[in-house]
């Protein structure tokens, strides 16, 4: 491939390990994980025309589908771990990609929307257990130092990669096969990854957890919860009064037992002394508000630009390429950038960024693609970021050492169960509230008012910081 991946490059080097064939081999196949949820997420943005249209789903059955993967997969992520450490690393890698590939096949083959719904649900399942394995075989597989360094930043930029790739691959096959083309994709990829993990990835040494019992039933209170909260919180202005009271009551009661169990449990998922840090609470309310109003605004976009502007489901994917790409891009500059600022100031930056960009959002409806939509999506990928390493150090310097896994888990649960609340909320302003304000849509200024509220949440947090996570 490259001169980087030759045994003989001196480039392979680092701190004594050696970055030969089979090393990138098996950290390519790991990087999996993270390609395909940022594929799943930016993907389905360019198939909901045409999945509306082919299944003729009501909007709060077509913001479940935006919404299940984001769901389960915040919701099942810190017992993702937990599998991992239990039934072995590796193993746990290949459940994860297989049920993800047989959850995209039923995805593309479902022929009613209640199937579409749970196969992205159980895509989000697979997602949550692969990729805290991954993370695991990395910090294995690669020594500690420069070596691991590296490939956890390999890790993180296929992230941003599967974004981008995701709403242009994506909207490729959507405008030539069909919504159901884009997963598809996922079932010959997924069956690549099953066929070359076993070969390149070292098996499972014995669990040092192997005795521990998984607490299931936390894990599935907290993602019932979130289900049955993102589920009414999207029927609001049109389900019935009583039927959204009592899902949303449960979803609220689901979600208070998880907290107490894991006050009660001598080994908590989520150990709530955890967010007793106001730096952890900072950075989770920073990613969540963000990814609400960010998800929101590209799920409206989107169906705007197909719907009522004409674009195709390709031109539609590629309006929003410049926004994953300045996040792909600017993702490393802006992390070194923490090595002069302290992370409290970052974020408050970056989060002003992405705020500035929500509100250029405001106005895409209206405007043109050159002086609306691109400067938006710029801003709000520059925005994310810094926004999102900011966010990493202070969950980092929150959490002890024997946390750091746990604390990056309810980090990235944060940011995916923020997207679900998003997309679900502006669907129910669009019931409540159709008409427009000033520049645009009362559900677009939603959007905006998602990140503006994080953005003085986490000032009023962090209005005491002391230098710790500098």
């Amino acid at each position: 491939m490259s001169p980087a991946i030759s045994q003989e490059s001196p480039e392979t080097s680092v701190d004594g390990f050696r970055f030969d064939l089979r090393a990138w081999a098996a950290l390519l196949v790991l990087c999996t994980a993270i390609l395909f949820e940022g594929m799943s997420l930016s993907s389905i943005n360019v198939q909901l025309a045409g999945i509306q249209h082919g299944l003729e789903l009501r909007p709060d059955q077509l913001q479940l589908v935006a919404g299940a993967f984001l769901t389960t997969y915040a919701g099942l992520l810190l017992l993702g771990g937990k599998c991992a450490d239990r039934w072995g690393r590796r193993r746990t890698f290949l459940i994860g990609v297989a049920l993800f590939g047989v959850s995209s096949l039923a995805a593309a083959l479902a022929q009613e929307p209640v199937l579409l719904i749970t196969a992205r649900a159980l895509q989000g399942v697979g997602a949550a257990l692969t990729s805290p394995a991954a993370v695991a075989l990395i910090v294995t597989r690669f020594p500690e130092g420069a070596a691991r360094n590296r490939a956890l930043g390999v890790f993180s930029a296929m992230g941003a990669a599967g974004f981008s790739l995701g709403v242009v691959i994506g909207g490729a096959l959507t405008q030539g096969f069909g919504w159901r083309g884009a997963f598809f994709l996922y079932v010959p990829l997924s069956l690549l990854v099953l066929a070359l993990a076993p070969r390149v990835l070292d098996r499972d040494s014995h669990s040092t957890t192997a005795r521990s019992r998984i607490a299931w039933l936390p894990a599935l209170l907290i993602t019932g919860g979130l289900i049955a909260m993102v589920y009414a919180v999207g029927r609001l202005g049109t389900g019935s009064t009583t039927g959204i009271a009592v899902v949303g009551g449960t979803g609220l009661a689901a979600t208070v037992a998880f907290f107490a169990s894991q006050a009660r449990s001598s080994t908590p998922l989520l150990p709530l002394s955890l967010l007793a840090d106001r730096r952890m609470v900072a950075a989770c309310v920073a990613l969540g508000g963000a990814f609400a109003g960010i998800t929101g605004a590209m799920f409206l976009v989107a169906i705007d630009l197909q719907d009522r502007q004409g674009y195709s489901a390709l031109a539609a994917g590629l309006a929003f390429l410049p926004q994953g790409l300045a996040v792909g891009i600017l993702s490393t500059p802006a992390a070194r950038l923490a090595n002069r600022h302290p992370a409290t100031r970052l974020l408050l930056v970056g989060l002003t960024v992405v705020t500035a960009g929500q509100l250029l959002y405001t106005t895409v409806e209206n405007g043109s693609y050159l002086t609306q939509l691109l400067p938006a999506a710029l801003l709000v990928g520059a925005g994310i970021a810094v926004t999102y390493p900011a966010a990493v150090m202070l969950a980092s310097a929150a959490a002890s050492l024997d946390d750091q896994g746990t604390a990056s888990g309810a980090l990235t649960a944060a940011q995916q169960a923020g997207g679900a609340l998003g997309v679900a909320a502006v669907t129910a302003l669009q019931s409540i509230a159709p008409g427009s304000f000033w520049t645009g849509s009362i559900s677009l200024w939603g959007c905006f008012a998602f990140v503006a509220v994080a953005l003085l949440g986490c000032s009023a947090l962090l209005r005491h910081g002391d230098g710790r996570n500098s």
